[in-house]
C-alpha cells in the first residue's frame, strides 16, 4: 500500500481514504498472525506487529469519525428534505380524503333532502 500524504489525502475521496485504512488494518492482522504462529518471531515481534495493528486500527476509527463529522450537515439536508416530501405526501393525502368525506357528506343531505320532497 502506497504511502499517503495530506495533500493526496484532500484528492481522495471519503470511501478511498476508508478502504486504504481497512486495507492497512487487515494487512497489519494479517502480519500479526503470521508473527503469532512463527515460532523463529520472537515477542518483540509479536508485539510489535499488535501494536501495529493497534495504530493501524485507530488511524482507520479516526478517519471514519472524520468522514462521519465531514458529511453530518449532507446527511441531515438529505434527511430533512426526504421529510418534508414525507409530511407533504401526508398532508395532500389528508386534504383528499378530507374533500372526499366533505363531497360524501354534501352527496348524502343531497339524497336526504331528496327523500323529504
Amino acid at each position: 500500500m502506497e504511502k499517503y500524504t495530506p495533500t493526496t489525502y484532500k484528492e481522495q475521496s471519503d470511501c478511498d481514504i476508508l478502504i486504504d485504512g481497512a486495507e492497512d488494518s487487515l494487512k497489519k492482522l494479517e502480519n500479526c498472525f503470521d508473527d503469532a504462529f512463527d515460532d523463529k518471531k520472537t515477542k518483540m515481534n509479536v508485539v510489535g506487529s499488535i501494536f501495529g495493528l493497534g495504530v493501524s486500527l485507530t488511524k482507520l476509527a479516526f478517519n471514519a469519525t472524520g468522514c462521519a463529522i465531514k458529511n453530518a450537515p449532507k446527511a441531515v439536508v438529505a434527511v430533512a428534505a426526504v421529510k418534508r416530501e414525507i409530511v407533504q405526501e401526508i398532508e395532500n393525502e389528508y386534504n383528499e380524503h378530507k374533500k372526499e368525506q366533505q363531497k360524501e357528506a354534501l352527496d348524502e343531505k343531497i339524497r336526504q333532502l331528496g327523500l323529504k320532497v
